[in-house]
């Protein structure tokens, strides 16, 4: 172990590799809500509009957490000027971007077809 490496990032290539993530586990989550909702659906003799629902409920969420991620990544830049600042919150932002520029086009995606889903 280095103690001198630097804790922000180093690089943008290792930021877009975060949200690269964050976008892949994002279609993840999309994929096993759509197909959990689907499920309870099957149940019920609908399908289509539960799998939505739930997608949709776990978008809400991410969404959620993105809103948390900026200011968190906006005081760990802020003492990143002291020498201060954490890794693990870069990370985290760019995962949480990830997971949001998903779900913003997934609902920008229902606007667009006129789905109702709420």
């Amino acid at each position: 172990m280095n103690p001198t490496l630097p804790t922000p990032p180093t690089s943008l290539s290792w930021f877009a590799f975060q949200v690269k993530s964050g976008i892949r586990y994002a279609l993840y989550f999309m994929a096993v809500g759509f197909v959990m909702g689907a499920i309870y659906g099957v149940f019920g003799g609908l399908i289509f509009e539960p799998a939505l629902f739930a997608t949709s409920l776990i978008g809400v969420f991410c969404i959620v957490n993105f809103l948390v991620a900026i200011p968190a990544v906006t005081l760990n830049l802020v003492l990143a000027v002291f020498k201060k600042s954490s890794r693990p919150i870069y990370r985290y932002f760019g995962l949480s971007l990830g997971f949001a520029i998903v779900y913003l086009l997934f609902f920008y995606g229902l606007h667009l077809a006129k789905i109702n889903v709420f």
